[in-house]
């Protein structure tokens, strides 16, 4: 995909991430892509992400400075060594999002764990870690390396009284994470507020797990394809 293609298809993702709450309130957050080995697409903070076009979207390297244009207001990106370091440390990682979506950053402050309840639950149970580093800012290297680090070789993270991180292959795959993320959070915190938590029993939860992975990994790159066709035909209608 070259830069123009990747333009349209991270505007097309912000909306769609708008859209079905996994970018939090639209205020705050960035989602980009990799260019290359010393150049990243992302989205400025101050843009919005509903009303963003493909030429908001700014180049920066992976010291965080803009080299497509001049530095100003509209393309600050303070918390950027979150992609950098990914990027750096990550090879497989193509596409980056960080964002403060409500339910999955409530469930990770309340130090709720995710049970296999469903089938979307399943893909994140045992697999979900959570940095906890005072809720402050990503700002530096050092910050962005710890981040890259506790994230590991998943493709989410939450940051504790912070918001998530969701990487991926492509823009596809982090859309479709990104949401399901946000819907597993928000049946966690349901669930919490009717039943004592763990619902599952340890033996219940490790049979469900069994099975899910027998699927998962065969079937996981061709759904995710297909769940991001139809949440871009639901919700921008194409």
């Amino acid at each position: 995909m070259d830069e123009a293609a990747l333009r349209e298809a991270l505007v097309r993702a912000c909306k769609v991430l708008y859209a079905v709450k996994a970018a939090g309130d639209g205020l705050g957050g960035h989602l980009s892509a990799r260019l290359d080995d010393q150049r990243i697409l992302i989205k400025p903070r101050p843009v919005g992400w509903w009303r963003l076009e493909p030429e908001d979207l700014i180049v920066i390297d992976f010291d965080g400075k803009r080299v497509d244009g001049p530095a100003g207001g509209r393309s600050a990106v303070r918390e950027w060594p979150i992609h950098a370091q990914i990027y750096a440390e990550r090879p497989d990682v193509q596409c980056v999002l960080h964002a403060h979506p409500v339910a999955s950053t409530l469930m990770a402050a309340l130090e709720i764990a995710v049970e296999p309840l469903d089938q979307d639950c399943a893909s994140f149970a045992g697999r979900l870690p959570v940095l906890d580093n005072g809720a402050i800012s990503i700002s530096t290297p050092e910050l962005g390396h710890e981040v890259a680090r506790a994230l590991g070789k998943g493709g989410a993270l939450l940051l504790k009284n912070h918001g998530s991180i969701v990487v991926a292959a492509d823009v596809a795959g982090v859309c479709v994470t990104a949401h399901r993320l946000e819907k597993v959070a928000e049946t966690m915190l349901r669930a919490a507020s009717l039943r004592k938590l763990p619902v599952m029993s340890p033996a219940a939860k490790a049979a469900v797990l069994r099975a899910r992975e027998a699927v998962d990994s065969a079937l996981r790159g061709g759904l995710d394809q297909e769940r991001w066709q139809m949440m871009q035909d639901y919700h921008l209608g194409t």
